[in-house]
């Protein structure tokens, strides 16, 4: 993690600025192990088909824009919400536009950090 994130609300930030940049390494260094996510497909990825899935992104070109961020967190659980526009080209070369509201979970690590534990970008969607 380049910059640790010791508030859950700097996690959508840290999070749209490293996959707008790119690195891949950055971005999953904000998952919490065992992190899961819905995709906006309705598909669900841990593990390897979490990083496949990221760096697919990231080879679409994808460029995220979050909103505003709504954080309830107590104790080393938080829920955020915010907000989230992402353009991304898919594989067969256009460029496709996609919104929604998220609904995740972030958990704070022993060393304090928080990483995202749960993504849902189509909230209750």
């Amino acid at each position: 993690m380049s910059v640790p994130v010791t508030d859950p609300a700097q996690l959508p930030p840290a999070f749209e600025k490293a996959l707008n940049s790119g690195n891949l390494d950055e971005v999953l260094d904000l998952f919490a192990p065992g992190a899961v996510m819905r995709t906006v497909t309705g598909e669900t990825v841990t593990g390897q088909a979490l990083r496949d899935y990221t760096a697919g992104s990231i080879a679409g070109n994808a460029h995220l824009s979050n909103g505003p961020s709504r954080v309830v967190a107590g104790g080393d659980i938080a829920l955020l919400s915010e907000e989230w526009t992402m353009e991304i080209t898919t594989p067969d070369g256009h460029r496709r536009k996609a919104t929604g509201t998220t609904a995740n979970v972030a958990r704070r690590s022993p060393d304090g950090t928080w990483r995202m534990a749960v993504l849902n970008p189509l909230g209750t969607a």
